[in-house]
């Protein structure tokens, strides 16, 4: 019987087992690359929404819970925002409350207990404007933060107040004992100009929150 030669096996089996060329793996790489660009915005888009439903939907609990709060301690509170920024923060207007030495603050009586006072910072990327709300002018012009005593004693009993020092504050929305508020109309918009609409009813307190079009903020 006649043999085959053992180069010849070698060689047809090395057949199979030939590399990719630079070329092939150029092609790939181009591939990926152009998969990738098409599906970054999408993929983009999806996290700047989500991070502006939680931001707005932190905003809206905040004023709910400022509505508990002034119906718990039968006292008017006050949440301002800061226009073109970050900050928001409600607390007691009542200074009787604020030197209350009861339960509405904490042991050492300087800082108000967690459960009087609301606060927080939106995300980087997101940010408070105002916007007309068509609501008839109140009968007295609220008082700016820098020249109230309800503000600035409630805001220097809240615990890293320094955080929220210096900032423009807006004017006052109100939420009284009764459970009822006052009309505003304000915007949480982020860095691409989409944004959510926050309404509050002054007969009911009720907190309303809509979609606004990119860009179309009045």
């Amino acid at each position: 019987m006649r043999s085959i030669p053992r180069n010849s096996c070698r060689s047809k089996r090395g057949g199979h087992a030939r590399g990719y060329t630079l070329l092939e793996l150029l092609l790939v790489v181009g591939i990926l690359m152009i998969c990738a660009g098409a599906v970054a915005p999408s993929v983009l888009g999806m996290l700047a929404n989500y991070h502006l439903k939680d931001g707005t939907q932190k905003v809206r609990a905040a004023l709910a819970e400022t509505r508990v709060h002034a119906i718990d301690a039968t006292s008017t509170y006050q949440f301002r925002f800061e226009p073109g920024g970050r900050h928001f923060l409600a607390v007691p207007t009542d200074i009787d409350v604020l030197n209350s030495p009861g339960p509405a603050l904490s042991g050492n009586g300087q800082s108000l207990a967690p459960g009087m006072f609301e606060a927080g910072i939106l995300p980087e990327t997101l940010s408070f404007q105002v916007t007309a709300s068509g609501a008839p002018p109140p009968a007295a012009a609220p008082l700016p933060a820098a020249n109230d005593p309800g503000w600035n004693g409630g805001l220097g009993r809240v615990p890293d107040g320094h955080e929220f020092a210096g900032v423009a504050w807006s004017d006052p929305v109100y939420f009284r004992a009764d459970g009822t508020g006052t009309d505003a109309t304000f915007l949480v918009v982020d860095s691409r100009g989409s944004g959510y609409r926050i309404m509050i009813r002054e007969t009911t307190g009720e907190i309303f929150v809509h979609s606004v079009e990119t860009g179309s903020h009045q």
